[in-house]
């Protein structure tokens, strides 16, 4: 079965909407869809771990075999029923009160708590994982991220050059620090914004890649002795990817 399949499972066993699951995990309605949707086909870790916190189950459910099921009442719980099957009128509605506070106190302590978040500004619409026009008019905007993620920025991705690690239409928070070869880096290159894998050869080339490499066509090559404007705003923060073969 497949992730998205069995995330669906888990939560109509649930009893939750999308919308729901979204809000419990702390994650985009947006991205749960490409998660489910199979556009998303390796999550991060990290939503993996908010959803199945949210679905209350085991990372191990997520992974390849068959769906578990919900598990019958227990014997004792039938047990119980008989019990109340002989009770008086008086006797039940006392029963179905103390299973009523019981029910509500649970939902209460089940609801998530408030994850604590700061604002950074996210770059506007003009990000770009292929090439990107400017909008100098509206540079950024407030943006709430959680407050233990360590990100300075965050920038909206626009088209599938970075796909499926970061999906056109998806936020990626960023760091305020220069990165190292492999990592991806938000750039601003002669007027242009980029979003790409980096690596810096032994004489100085630098490499800017598309981890899709269906859209090699959107890598950059920028010699050592060319000059040209080039910008970077910091590293997102995000999975490893290998560096590309197919140079």
């Amino acid at each position: 079965m497949e992730l998205g399949e069995r995330i669906t499972a888990y939560r109509k066993q649930a009893g939750l909407t999308i919308a729901e699951l979204a809000g419990r995990a702390g994650v985009s309605v947006g991205a749960l869809n490409k998660v489910i949707g199979g556009k998303t086909i390796s999550p991060s870790f990290a939503m993996m771990q908010a959803l199945a916190r949210a679905l209350g189950r085991p990372l191990a459910d997520f992974e390849d075999g068959p769906v578990p099921a919900e598990q019958g009442p227990s014997e004792e719980a039938m047990g119980l029923a008989r019990d109340f099957d002989g009770l008086d009128e008086h006797g039940r509605r006392v029963v179905r009160s103390v299973m009523g506070e019981e029910k509500r106190r649970m939902a209460a302590a089940a609801e998530p708590a408030q994850r604590p978040v700061k604002v950074i500004p996210l770059f506007g619409n003009s990000f770009a994982a292929g090439r990107g026009d400017p909008d100098f008019g509206n540079p950024w905007e407030d943006y709430e991220a959680p407050a233990d993620s360590g990100a300075d920025f965050a920038v909206r991705i626009n088209g599938n050059s970075m796909e499926p690690w970061l999906p056109d239409g998806s936020i990626a928070l960023g760091v305020k620090r220069a990165p190292r070869d492999g990592e991806v880096a938000a750039l601003l290159l002669d007027g242009e914004f980029l979003c790409k894998q980096v690596c810096q050869d032994f004489v100085g080339n630098l490499y800017l890649f598309s981890l899709n490499r269906a859209r090699k066509d959107a890598d950059q090559v920028i010699p050592r002795d060319e000059e040209r404007s080039l910008t970077c705003f910091g590293t997102i923060l995000m999975e490893r990817v290998a560096l590309p073969t197919d140079v």
